[in-house]
């Protein structure tokens, strides 16, 4: 059962990012996993990938796995990448009319799955539904008016009481070999707005601090984006992931690869039950350091108003069902010392 102790900032945790099945399907360490995740004090509940379907090896399984009061916010980043894959073209922001009508159709297929896990639990347990400004934004490929017509045409569409919103991934930046190089945060930013002001609909933007940082180079990129994002009205989530500008364990200098924050400084003192013992899980080498997150979950300000908070972190290599838990129960722990008090915090489908 999740956790949200009204004295600690709920989460919503991106847990498949370090899922055993990211190595291999076995429903019993993948079960065991999801259950010691939802177990840990402060977990509102889960990002969860869509591909098609809402587990990329069960879905009905997975639906059997959740409690009955968990919250969720369901992204497409992962189901999106494969599709450009195969099409170039394909994403929200294109200016292809094939590639941008491919992309609206696989949100409603997103939506469709939005609508089978409220279903399941008999509530509209998903609070948000994460979209993205595909494809890579080279040439004329992409545009803020494009994307613009597609969140118009979509808020037309039944949401299921999931707020859509768009999360933002590098930009494509001259110099910088792109993780995603998606349109830049002014441009979507505005398209959001103008939707948002022509259709009545509460879209947001949600800020991944590991891919702001990458796009930019620069540890304060994503401070800067939330509060840009703040300023504007605009901000709807914001996700704790990080990155290195070194190779590590977890993948290549500016990879998109969830690498876990810094263990904090020995000296630093928090509440008492917030113990880490951060061998083995947390990374040195991580930017995303808990001086950074009190600063940007500052800059981010009060729940519900400004969306949801997420954590999403990869394992180490090789890691035991254990060891993908404590990479999790570990980040938490740094998150939870970094957050404001959390006076009244809740996630709820009208506020998130």
């Amino acid at each position: 059962m999740p956790s949200t102790s009204p004295a600690r900032t709920p989460y919503v945790i991106g847990a498949y990012a370090a899922a055993p099945s990211l190595v291999g399907w076995d429903p019993v360490a993948e079960g065991k996993f999801l259950a010691s995740v939802f177990a840990l004090e402060g977990v509102a509940g889960l990002e969860v990938p869509f591909t098609g379907k809402l587990h990329k090896e069960d879905e009905a399984w997975f639906l059997r796995q959740l409690p009955d009061d968990a919250r969720f916010v369901v992204t497409t980043i992962p189901g999106t990448m494969a599709r450009l894959q195969a099409d170039q073209s394909f994403g929200l922001a294109s200016t292809s009319a094939s590639g941008r009508r491919s992309a609206l159709d696989f949100v409603q297929d997103a939506l469709d799955s939005v609508k089978r896990l409220n279903r399941h639990l008999g509530r509209p347990a998903v609070v948000a539904l994460e979209l993205h400004a595909a494809p890579v934004a080279a040439g004329d490929a992409a545009s803020a008016a494009a994307l613009e017509a597609s969140l118009t045409e979509l808020a037309r569409w039944d949401t299921a009481g999931a707020r859509l919103v768009l999360e933002h991934c590098d930009a494509l930046i001259p110099g910088h070999v792109p993780a995603k190089g998606f349109l830049g945060l002014e441009a979507e930013a505005e398209a959001v707005q103008r939707a948002a002001d022509a259709t009545g609909h509460p879209f947001g933007m949600v800020v991944n601090w590991g891919r702001s940082v990458i796009e930019q180079r620069r540890p304060e990129a994503g401070r800067e984006h939330i509060t840009y994002l703040r300023d504007r009205g605009l901000l709807a989530g914001v996700v704790l992931s990080g990155c290195a500008s070194v190779d590590t364990r977890y993948g290549p200098a500016w990879a998109d690869v969830h690498v876990p924050p810094a263990p904090p400084e020995s000296a630093r003192s928090g509440p008492s039950d917030l113990t880490i013992s951060s061998e083995g899980v947390l990374e040195p080498a991580s930017l995303l350091t808990i001086g950074r997150i009190e600063e940007c979950l500052e800059a981010a300000g009060p729940l519900p108003k400004t969306g949801f908070r997420a954590i999403k972190v990869a394992a180490p290599p090789n890691a035991s069902v254990e060891e993908r838990v404590a990479a999790i129960a570990q980040t938490l722990t740094v998150a939870q010392r970094a957050s404001p008090d959390p006076t009244a915090l809740a996630i709820s489908a009208d506020d998130a």
